[in-house]
């Protein structure tokens, strides 16, 4: 009996296309945003003029941002996110100390972050009082996923 509710639900009880876990999804993004911390980390100049980002970089700023909100909300890595974002202020705050600069890889390294904690800050804030959405991710750390919002409200209306 147990064998034929598992041929129904293919990833109840840990069968064959069972979902992994929450923190084995977070712990593989681990390897990228420590690269990303490592890079940023090289991106200081001790000349002020070389702490300016190009014009056209100004322009991607946007969608490396809005790439990031969609990989920290979809893929519930915001305290890794979160952690990474801090690592890099607080480098900045002591690099600054030695009167060390962002060059333009880091300035827009930075902003993107700075972009993303803000769209991620908007979403929870736009979606604080949904309650469909705050039983699906109860607990303190609350940023729902954009498929879950899409599947709830949008594909619901065709």
């Amino acid at each position: 009996m147990e064998a034929a509710r598992r041929r129904q639900h293919p990833g109840a009880a840990g069968g064959p296309g069972a979902q992994l876990g929450a923190s084995f999804l977070q712990a593989r993004y681990i390897p990228f945003f420590l690269i990303l911390f490592m890079y940023f980390s090289g991106c200081f100049t001790a000349s002020k003029a070389e702490s300016l980002m190009p014009g056209p970089a100004l322009f991607l700023v946007a969608p490396s941002g809005l790439y990031y909100w969609y990989l920290v909300t979809e893929g519930q890595i915001f305290i890794l996110f979160i952690f990474t974002f801090f690592a890099m202020l607080a480098l900045v705050l002591h690099q600054k100390r030695k009167r060390l600069f962002l060059d333009s890889n880091g300035l827009f390294l930075f902003s993107s972050f700075t972009l993303t904690l803000l769209l991620v800050a908007l979403w929870v804030a736009w979606l604080w009082n949904d309650p469909v959405l705050r039983k699906k991710y109860p607990g303190v750390i609350y940023v729902p996923e954009p498929w879950a919002f899409y599947t709830l409200h949008v594909s619901s209306r065709h």
